[in-house]
């Protein structure tokens, strides 16, 4: 796979993902919990979360700082892995080292 660095427009496309979020959140909340469904708001928040968790593994990938090996991660593990603003917390496929890899685009 080939990645690049990150620029602005990558920045925005994942700014546009949280206002999305946000709001229908926010709309979903101010619709259901009157209605006393926060089951169902609860669903939707986790379908939000996921929707954005998959579209973050397959649009960025991350480098290794310490040996420089490039990877994509699984979704679970992009999930429960610790984030670092443009830096994520991660043990490294090819040298086994965790380290806070840098993050990437995918092309």
């Amino acid at each position: 796979m080939k990645y690049r660095k990150v620029e602005i427009k990558d920045a925005m496309a994942v700014v546009w993902r949280i206002i999305i979020f946000v709001t229908i959140e926010i709309v979903t909340a101010n619709y259901l919990l009157e209605k006393g469904l926060i089951w169902l708001w609860i669903f939707i928040i986790f379908l939000l979360l996921a929707w954005i968790v998959s579209w973050h593994c397959g649009y960025f990938g991350y480098e290794c700082v310490k040996c420089g090996h490039k990877q994509t991660i699984t979704f679970i593990k992009e999930f429960l892995t610790i984030n670092l603003v443009n830096r994520k917390y991660l043990k490294c496929e090819k040298c086994g080292k965790w380290n806070r890899a840098k993050l990437l685009v995918v092309n």
